[in-house]
């Protein structure tokens, strides 16, 4: 395991999944500053992006994010955050493959491209 690898790890205090490890890493790589794991009082963003005024909170949700319960569960905790000021980016996918990791990583990208672009 490469000493960039166990350095995540070692910040990271949940378990979390594959696709959340590997978007940390290409994160680290292009030396974006980011958080994991961060806990908000209602529920724990997967990725946390300390951009001010309003933080953006991403969730890298999975296969157990996709039943109907979970995603009325999310949506209620997520309209929730928007609420209390919160910047929200939800990343579905069904399973890992590079490709997929990629794309997302693509979206969390634009999405910060875009908030440094409109606090300029």
């Amino acid at each position: 395991m490469s000493s960039q690898r166990s350095e995540w790890r070692e910040r990271l205090h949940a378990n979390p999944s594959r696709m959340e490890h590997e978007l940390a890493i290409k994160l680290e790589v292009d030396q974006i500053r980011y958080l994991t794991q961060v806990e908000i009082p209602v529920t724990t963003a997967d990725l946390y992006f300390p951009i001010e005024p309003r933080p953006l909170l991403v969730f890298v949700d999975g296969r157990v994010h996709l039943g109907t319960s979970q995603m009325v569960k999310d949506e209620e905790l997520r309209t929730l955050l928007r609420k209390k000021g919160y910047r929200i980016l939800e990343l579905c996918y069904d399973g890992y493959s590079d490709k997929k990791r990629d794309q997302l990583y693509k979206e969390i990208h634009n999405s910060l491209a875009k908030l440094v672009t409109s606090r300029e």
